[in-house]
């Protein structure tokens, strides 16, 4: 997320409603877009990154 997504979506600073309801959009698209490429490459040329990720996203993950 950018900072300004955060601040957004922290509920932080002078964000209205649409501005909120944007930077959502925007991050779920990173997800749902951005993410799975990035995971495929990583995946393929650099595993020991995809492993580090995987600790930080499912951290307390008994799974």
């Amino acid at each position: 997320m950018t900072d300004t997504d955060r601040e957004y979506l922290a509920g932080e600073g002078d964000a209205t409603k649409h501005q909120r309801q944007q930077s959502a959009s925007r991050v779920r698209s990173r997800i749902t877009k951005e993410l799975p490429r990035d995971i495929a490459i990583l995946a393929e040329h650099r595993p020991d990154l995809l492993d580090e990720l995987r600790d930080v996203v499912c951290e307390g993950d008994d799974g």
